[in-house]
């Protein structure tokens, strides 16, 4: 310390000025280490966790495939008739080629035939093996069998893991049993990962009997090695990914380990992906040994410019020091050459007056300290609070709140989006063109220019149209996007929202069909009291002929056909006139279900004469409706007799189906195999236009005025070439 008192001013300016240029070259150089390396780790994490989204994809693909693959056979009436009668040997001879040939060109594992509750019927993959009880651990078959439904998702079997698709087989209207197709895990799952030649893939599952223990089921490595880490069985217990860099062999690999769910929704397996760093590494130590290099260059710069800088700066205090010495000895002052400042005494005065205002200033700033932390306190209190208020605004408000960024990706939705569509925040956001992927197929011409428009040119979007939900449905909502610009006119993101319609646009409908049925009632009645007068004068103008013709008279034949066309004309005024007639309803709780249950067994024998097939899928949670039941099912029988009549003389399929929404049941019957014309769509519920029995002619309509006086909504549309759709909406109260 002694020692640097007596440095000159100039060398104890340099040592500081040293050593923060060393200080701030080796924390720059460490800066910029740390965060190469930072960098290098995320973009490989961010690398893998992309290829483990598209491993998901792929097993997700699979079990498409494998339940669509077992949908197909399952609906082979050969296949299903077998399965009916336990024929096992025909079974062989109709499915075991196509099971041969899919297992040898697209990796098939599995094709097992179950019958109820849950029975092993025969396995292609194992002839020798069947007849064990299934249901009692496997979740796809309990489900299939409780719920009629296809399932798809990876399960263990009797064979090991694989990605099953489990379908129900129906033999007349029954489940007679369950096929199930899937893909073992091994490397055909692989395979589409092969296409990324520096990106390795390890599916590892647990050993059997040695907890803790993995082994490899299907890899892509040459090098083997034992997973003996502990994050292997960390990662299996948690069912949370991990990043970790292992040695494989002498190599150094960054791997990323994910649990694999089965479809139970528990880890079942773990998948490995792995990336060489051999290449990465050598680059980083090239680029750290020219930072270091390229740092000492620069410190040694610094330390050259700041001596300069030091001894131009302390040249004027040098020469006023020698002034001042040469006035202490007493020797004759001469005018300095260079006068930095003014009078010496000027300074110091100056200095005493700053040194009391910096008093004064230090006693403010005490005072100001000591309210300081409160008023940060309390403008932080308020901050949060308008936070919260936003956020409570945002999250609750009974619409979707949404954002989007320039490219047109979704980086913000509220919680609402859950009850609009059913699907998750997260789900959403991991889906980047889902703004344009929600609008219904048919409606895309129509919206997504509209999209377009908003995103390039900045243009506000508002409009209506259809999205699905995660059930298949369709939802009409009100989209209002606006865009925020720069300073140059582009868009920066856009904000926007969501309100469902739904309600809005059925209530529409409901009132357009009352408008058109009020309509055509005034017209019928003012039709049928014009057309009684002369069908009245008609009919006695010829009884009184008949009356006065002789026996054997050749024309009272023909005066006996006028008056059975005039009865017959009366008759059907009389049947409009009971149509016109208001119908009273008297609703009480009732379940659907049971009505349509009902009506379908009554209509057996005639579904049976018209050789059409019939599939029965109820969803049984359906809430009790206010309905006149005798009414509803009348009006149900009438339907389905109307849809009969079109069928074909070769048969038909109908398909009943109801489904529960937020506030109404939907009713829906598809039939397949109609000969039917779109003006047969069109006047399909106008009187004398129909193909059903003159008897019947008039029901047709009745029955749509009676499901309207139920406040519901009926539409018939065409789904393809020989398929149409009828849906009824009917309001839960």
């Amino acid at each position: 310390m002694k020692y640097l008192r007596t440095l000159p001013l100039r060398y104890r300016l340099i040592v500081p000025f040293i050593v923060l240029a060393f200080f701030g070259t080796c924390s720059l150089v460490w800066l910029a280490i740390l965060g190469q390396n930072t960098l290098i780790r995320r973009q490989e994490q961010q690398r893998l966790e992309s290829f483990y989204k598209t491993f998901l994809h792929t097993l997700e693909l699979r079990g498409q495939w494998a339940v669509s693959l077992a949908s197909g056979f399952a609906r082979n009436p050969e296949i299903a008739k077998a399965l009916a009668d336990r024929d096992r040997l025909r079974l062989l001879q109709l499915c075991y080629p196509a099971y041969d040939f899919m297992k040898r060109h697209y990796g098939i594992q599995q094709f097992h035939f179950e019958i109820p509750p849950g029975r092993s019927f025969l396995r292609l993959h194992r002839l020798y093996q069947y007849g064990d009880e299934l249901w009692t651990y496997r979740k796809q078959i309990q489900d299939v069998l409780r719920e009629n439904r296809e399932v798809y998702g990876l399960e263990k079997g009797a064979t090991g893991y694989g990605i099953r698709g489990a379908v129900p087989v129906y033999w007349q209207g029954e489940v007679v049993g369950i096929l199930e197709v899937g893909f073992s895990l091994s490397e055909k799952i692989l395979e589409p990962m092969r296409l990324h030649g520096d990106v390795d893939v390890s599916i590892i599952a647990p050993r059997e009997g040695e907890p803790g223990q993995f082994e490899v089921v299907a890899t892509t490595l040459t090098e083997r090695f034992d997973r003996r880490h502990p994050v292997y069985g960390e990662v299996f217990r948690r069912g949370a990914q991990s990043f970790v860099n292992l040695k494989v062999g002498a190599r150094p690999y960054a791997l990323l380990l994910s649990p694999i769910a089965n479809y139970q929704g528990e880890t079942a397996a773990l998948v490995e992906l792995g990336v060489d760093r051999s290449d990465t590494l050598a680059l980083t130590v090239r680029y750290r040994r020219w930072m270091l290099g390229l740092g000492l260059v620069g410190m040694i710069l610094s330390v050259g410019a700041i001596y300069i800088i030091a001894l131009v700066f302390t040249r004027p205090i040098d020469r006023m020091i020698a002034f001042a010495r040469e006035i202490a000895m007493g020797r004759a002052v001469r005018p300095l050459e260079l006068r930095p400042s003014g009078e010496l005494g000027t300074l110091a005065d100056a200095l005493d007056e700053m040194l009391g205002s910096l008093e004064m200033s230090r006693e403010q700033i005490k005072l100001y300290a000591a309210t300081l932390e409160e008023k940060v306190q309390a403008r932080t209190r308020e901050l949060r609070e308008s936070e919260e208020k936003y956020r409570t605004l945002v999250e609750r408000v009974p619409l979707v709140v949404y954002r989007l960024d320039k490219s047109g990706t979704m980086v913000f939705v509220n919680r609402f989006i859950e009850d609009l569509l059913g699907m998750t925040q997260q789900e959403v956001l991991e889906q980047p063109r889902f703004w344009k992927e929600k609008v219904w197929f048919e409606d895309r011409d129509r919206i997504w220019p509209l999209m377009d428009q908003c995103l390039r040119e900045g243009r506000e979007f508002r409009q209506e149209y259809r999205v699905r939900h995660r059930n298949g449905r369709a939802i009409y909502v009100l989209d209002h996007a606006l865009p925020a610009l720069d300073g140059e006119g582009k868009v920066q993101m856009v904000d926007g929202f969501l309100v469902d319609v739904t309600e809005r646009h059925e209530l529409q409908q409901q009132i357009i069909q009352t408008e058109e049925l009020r309509t055509l009632s005034e017209i019928s009645a003012r039709l049928a009291h014009e057309i009684r007068n002369p069908i009245a004068v008609a009919g006695g103008f010829a009884r009184r002929l008949l009356t006065r013709l002789p026996e054997d008279d050749p024309n009272r034949q023909k005066v006996h056909i006028i008056l059975k066309e005039m009865a017959r004309l009366e008759s059907i005024l009389e049947k409009i006139q009971a149509y016109l007639k208001p119908v009273v309803i008297v609703p009480q709780k009732s379940d659907f279900n049971a009505i349509v249950t009902r009506v379908i067994r009554d209509l057996t024998p005639k579904f049976q004469g018209h050789g059409v097939r019939w599939i029965v899928q109820l969803q049984p949670d359906v809430p009790q409706l206010m309905l006149d039941s005798e009414l509803i099912r009348k009006s149900l029988e009438v339907l389905f007799e109307a849809l009969l009549s079109y069928c074909s003389a070769d048969g038909g399929t109908l398909t009943i189906t109801t489904s529960a929404g937020p506030n109404a049941v939907v009713f829906e019957v598809t039939a397949c195999g109609l000969h039917v014309s779109d003006d047969d769509i069109e006047h399909f519920f106008y009187p004398f236009t129909s193909r059903m029995d003159e008897s019947r002619l008039l029901d047709l309509p009745l029955a749509k005025m009676i499901l309207h006086r139920h406040r519901s909504l009926v539409r018939l549309q065409r789904k393809g070439e020989k398929e149409l759709l009828l849906s009824v909406t009917l309001p839960v109260c």
